[in-house]
């Protein structure tokens, strides 16, 4: 079994397709308020463009021509289309930052999402006032894939980026997390393992904790790779 040669001090997620299933929602809104401006995004756009991505960043490659008043309008349509779409749990999250909590593991959320979204997901699965920290899209000048904002998570935990195991599912993200320095844990396919995660796993149901020495926990992944954290830190 194949483990990481450095203890964690703290664990970081992204928000949409880490937390929720929010996949369909944020393809939805994007591809409905593109159709009403005379814009088809194919697949490979809504991978490269819009997933993982600031919305600023999407409106600005999407439509480049738009002036900056017109490029608000559409992002003020699609937030509104977003902001309070219910979505699904990723399975076993909650059973995850669970025991976290137990363990007196710290947890962050860094998401290019907005305050009013971030708000309505995390009051949905019963975490509001959860997370030790807290980076939205409006914290940083730079989106990801910089790194940027993991940096400012673990700065603001008083840790190095690189005491984080980070939860992504977007190319960007993970691109971010690994810039950052961070141990990089995809959820979703192979191709994140191209772009710098560690392992991949499609939910969280298969991740255990198994406690080792005195304020030393494991936390244990379905493909053998496991990370040592250190306790009530």
């Amino acid at each position: 079994m194949s483990a990481a040669s450095s203890r964690f001090s703290a664990v970081l997620f992204d928000m949409d397709g880490v937390l929720v299933h929010s996949k369909p929602v944020v393809e939805n809104s994007w591809r409905k308020v593109a159709l009403n401006h005379g814009r088809h995004i194919s697949d490979q756009e809504m991978h490269e463009l819009v997933h993982g991505r600031p919305g600023s960043y999407t409106v600005d490659a999407l439509f480049p021509n738009a002036s900056a008043e017109e490029k608000q309008q559409i992002r003020r349509m699609v937030e509104s289309i977003e902001e309070r779409s219910p979505c699904a749990s990723v399975a076993g999250v909650e059973k995850l930052i669970q025991s976290l909590a137990e363990y007196r593991i710290r947890f962050g959320l860094v998401t290019s999402g907005w305050q009013g979204r971030i708000e309505f997901v995390l009051q949905s699965l019963g975490l509001a006032g959860r997370f030790a920290v807290i980076v939205s899209r409006d914290d940083v000048s730079r989106g990801k894939p910089d790194p940027e904002p993991y940096l400012l998570a673990a700065s603001r935990l008083g840790i190095p980026a690189s005491e984080t195991i980070v939860y992504e599912d977007s190319l960007s993200g993970v691109r971010a997390a690994v810039g950052a320095g961070a141990y990089c844990v995809g959820i979703g396919g192979e191709e994140l393992l191209e772009s710098g995660a560690r392992t991949a796993v499609q939910d969280y149901t298969g991740i255990t904790f198994q406690p080792r020495s005195p304020g030393e926990v494991a936390m244990r992944f379905p493909a053998g790779h496991e990370v040592l954290f250190a306790c009530g830190r």
